[in-house]
């Protein structure tokens, strides 16, 4: 099945529906995150401190495990490549961050172990490793940056998506492809 998915998505029944194998394209607004963005979220939630208003609106969005390459012209910020990333490197993290941000999809390469899509209603997307210059090709401006200091590759970016994909549904609903 092909699936065209707005983001945030706030039908549970879309999320219900998806099964593995399946494929998709996300619209919207997605994150990247790697593993020192990861590790600032639980930080602030061990610190007990606020996270920034815009990871707050990110709920029912996509998390791209991703540390794109941006240049920077005339103080604007351009996408120039953005593959993904193995995303076991964030597997101790992933359940956490996805519960204090509601993300409902994880994006990246590889699959996750610990990674709870049944009881997290979540769903990971593997993306093709090497596909990064292609990625800028679906990004249709970049939306925000936040933790600038941790590096523009380990920055979270906020990037409005249109047919972001395609993307294979691997883990979902309690079920792994990799496995």
């Amino acid at each position: 099945m092909k699936a065209n998915i707005s983001l945030p998505i706030e039908d549970e029944r879309v999320m219900s529906s998806l099964k593995i194998g399946d494929y998709v394209f996300l619209n919207g607004t997605i994150i990247t995150a790697r593993d020192q963005a990861h590790k600032r979220i639980l930080e602030y939630q061990k610190q007990n401190k606020d996270l920034p208003e815009s990871l707050k609106k990110i709920n029912g969005s996509a998390l791209y495990h991703c540390g794109p390459i941006i240049k920077c012209e005339d103080n604007t910020y351009r996408f120039i490549s953005g593959g993904p990333t193995t995303s076991q490197r964030m597997d101790k993290m992933e359940n956490d961050v996805i519960r204090l941000l509601g993300i409902k999809f994880v994006i990246g390469k590889g699959g996750m172990n610990s990674l709870n899509t049944k009881n997290n209603k979540v769903v990971y997307l593997s993306y093709t490793g090497g596909c990064g210059a292609i990625v800028q090709e679906r990004i249709e401006y970049i939306e925000n940056v936040i933790w600038k200091d941790l590096g523009l590759c380990e920055a979270i970016w906020f990037l409005k998506v249109k047919e972001f994909g395609p993307l294979i549904i691997t883990q979902a609903n309690g079920k792994n492809l990799y496995k």
